[in-house]
């Protein structure tokens, strides 16, 4: 996995690391055992589980450490052998610290006598990084094939230990969230046994029948009317088969009504039976919506029945006004659009007569002028019969949101086993002027599809790049596809192929309906592609306009919001046009920028302005950005000053040179103004302006 950051202060890893809870947790005995049985099978004074933080490591479990750290379970990362094991992401030996050059001055051989070390990495099973399962020798040690063989099986123990911990936490959040929605249903859930003793009683349970919990739970279910004391048997065999019980009926309330009666309400009822993981039923679940009030409101609805009929009638006759609508709409739009086309041709006469050009430019201001009357008038039209979605719009990057929903789904593909395979060309420019979280949505939404309608363990693909000038992305999976039969409404509200409910995971059938509407909103289309009889699944294409304009560049009339911090901004860059229009970008975002045309005048600039943050680039001549850095990092006087290599480099191997030469951001060109802020606001919280 690739990295642009330190892998100890990673927000993935450190992310991963504290969803689990195991940093300051209790001793455990599980991870004890394996620790012991580290140290003996090794023969080491010492076995260590360590979690590395980001200023220090936790030790899980420890065996052998002296006082006082087997007391405080930790130690400062100076201290530490196991960072090295995360940094290198994989097993990190040392036979003798003492005259290994790699860690020959780190303290903890002369503080804890640490001689021999031996660690491998914990990884969680997304592949992040936790700490190390190590042991450690007072004495030099040259480590065996087999020892180390040892250690690593021990190791994927401690890690399973941890893919344990992980799934408890994930089903007590199940747990917690089924209970929510228990809780927080409008429509009555109740489970019962099979003595018909109440096991689960809602809030939405007391609301309708008005016995609370306490008085319930354990007892026999209290909404049977006494005429049918057989009730419950009568579900459970209903439901004997795996069937699902429906019926609408009276049940008991708790109380008495105006008249002095039992209070009853009416009610839809549904059961479906429980069972273990065993196959065994033993519960019965019961679905209850009260229907009361529409069923007292019976004779309303016919008498709403009839008043149907006569509005289908007068439907009818708006469907007829609707058409003359719409033959009186294109008759007013061909108005203004006939001497709109015919002053265009005009123009190429008139170029040289100054009078006629301006009596056309006043024929085509009015025309234009009845326009947009016409168009604000139908749009006034619009945003009352109908939801009106507003896109945020910016320059979005394709590859950034295919990026954000793979991320999105990937949760569901582990689960479900699927291979989820990202096709891009990095290096390919791919930008539109869009909303990124809408677009985010979309492609999210193909994706749910695909994992949802294909059988575990599938395959999954997703792809971007040019097609006829456009932006093209592609979601195709290799699941139960869609029979030709629905293919035409698959994009119509609530629509879903009943021929594949069984094989997914349901929904309310309005997600490509969805997609449709805000790819059309976006200028674009999406296309659901014939399928050979050979092949099965799904294969979902998405056109949308390419944005030629750079990325970085700002759209006209766009404003920029001002920055709460005035910063001195100095640019670094031999090409005159890219740093005149960068420095032009960065003064329209509110900051004195100043600019220098080679890495030797930068320094010299950089030392009389003593700039905030200086943006520098990589490949110029006579000094490349990488010397400038080493350079700018050995003046005291520029210590303050945030050093940001801006480049059109953007491998792994680019990043890591810019990092290691002192730079302490990377950015590839062309910047854009969204990351521009982010480096802006983290220049603020440094200086605590934030």
């Amino acid at each position: 996995m690739n990295r642009t950051v330190d892998p100890i202060t990673d927000p993935l890893r450190l992310k991963a690391l504290r969803s689990l809870s195991l940093v300051d947790s209790p001793a455990d005995e599980s991870f004890d055992r394996i620790t012991r049985l580290a140290a003996r099978l090794l023969r080491c004074p010492a076995s260590v589980v360590t979690l590395i933080e980001e200023d220090r490591q936790f030790f899980k479990s420890c065996v052998g450490l002296p006082e006082p750290l087997a007391t405080l379970r930790g130690s400062p990362l100076s201290h530490s052998f196991c960072k090295l094991t995360v940094r290198a992401g994989e097993r990190f030996l040392i036979e003798d610290a003492r005259v290994d050059p790699r860690v020959e001055s780190h303290p903890a051989i002369k503080e804890y006598g640490i001689v021999s070390y031996a660690g491998f990495p914990i990884r969680t099973r997304s592949g992040e990084v936790l700490g190390t399962l190590c042991v450690v020798d007072v004495v030099p040690r040259e480590w065996t094939e087999d020892e180390l063989e040892t250690l690593r099986e021990l190791s994927a123990s401690v890690e399973s230990e941890i893919e344990l911990i992980a799934a408890a936490e994930r089903e007590r959040d199940q747990a917690r969230m089924f209970q929510t929605m228990i809780q927080a249903s409008p429509l009555s859930v109740i489970v019962i046994d099979c003595d018909g003793r109440v096991k689960l009683w809602n809030d939405a349970s007391e609301a309708i029948f008005g016995w609370t919990s306490a008085e319930v739970l354990g007892y026999p279910l209290p909404i049977i009317p006494d005429r049918r004391l057989d009730e419950c048997q009568r579900i459970r065999d209903a439901v004997g088969d795996g069937s699902v019980f429906r019926c609408v009926d009276t049940y008991c309330a708790k109380g008495e009504d105006a008249d002095g009666q039992k209070r009853t309400v009416h009610v839809n009822v549904s059961a479906v039976s429980l069972h273990r993981y065993d196959g065994h039923s033993d519960q019965i679940l019961l679905i209850i919506d009260d229907v009361s009030q529409s069923h007292e409101n019976t004779l309303e609805r016919e008498r709403l029945f009839r008043e149907l009929k006569n509005e289908k009638a007068l439907l009818s006759e708006m469907d007829e006004r609707k058409n003359r609508f719409l033959a009186l709409l294109a008759h007013e739009l061909r108005n203004p659009l006939t001497p709109i086309g015919n002053a265009v041709d005009l123009l190429r006469f008139a170029a040289k007569d100054p009078g006629q050009v301006n009596e056309i430019s006043t024929v085509l201001e009015n025309q234009v002028r009845q326009l947009v009357r016409l168009i604000d008038d139908l749009m006034d039209v619009s945003r009352i019969t109908r939801g009106r979605i507003d896109l945020q719009r910016e320059t979005v990057s394709i590859h950034e949101v295919v990026a954000n929903s793979c991320r999105a789904v990937e949760s569901l593909c582990n689960e479900m086993g699927h291979q989820l395979i990202r096709r891009a060309d990095p290096e390919e420019a791919l930008h539109v002027h869009g909303d990124d979280v809408r677009l985010t949505q979309v492609v999210t939404n193909l994706l749910n599809n695909a994992c949802k309608y294909t059988p575990p363990n599938g395959r999954i693909e997703v792809s971007c790049g040019r097609s006829n000038g456009q932006v093209e992305i592609t979601v195709k999976d290799n699941g139960v596809g869609i029979p030709p039969e629905h293919r035409r409404a698959i994009f119509e509200m609530f629509t879903q192929v009943e021929g594949t409910l069984k094989d997914s995971r349901g929904g309310l059938g309005i997600g490509l309906t969805l997609v449709k509407q805000l790819v059309e909103l976006h200028g674009g289309e999406v296309l659901l592609m014939d399928s050979d009889e050979t092949s099965s699944g799904s294969e979902f294409r998405i056109h949308l306009p390419r944005l030629d304009a750079p990325p970085g560049e700002l759209n006209p009339g766009v404003q920029v919001e001002e920055p709460r911090k005035r910063f001195r901004v100095l640019v670094v860059d031999d090409v005159p046009a890219i740093a005149k229009m960068f420095t032009m970008l960065v003064g329209a975002m509110g900051h004195e920028v100043s600019s220098a045309p080679s890495a030797p005048i930068g320094i010299e600039r950089a030392r009389e302005l003593q700039p905030d943050i200086v943006f520098s680039d990589i490949c110029m001549p006579d000094m490349d950005g990488y010397e400038l850095a080493r350079q700018f990092r050995s003046l005291s006087e520029l210590d303050s000053s945030m050093l940001i290599a801006m480049t059109g480099n953007g491998q792994p191997e680019d990043i890591r040179m810019a990092m290691e030469a002192g730079f302490d951001r990377h950015i590839t060109k062309p910047a854009s103004v969204q990351r521009l802020r982010e480096i802006f606001l983290e220049l603020e919280v440094r200086r605590g302006l934030r």
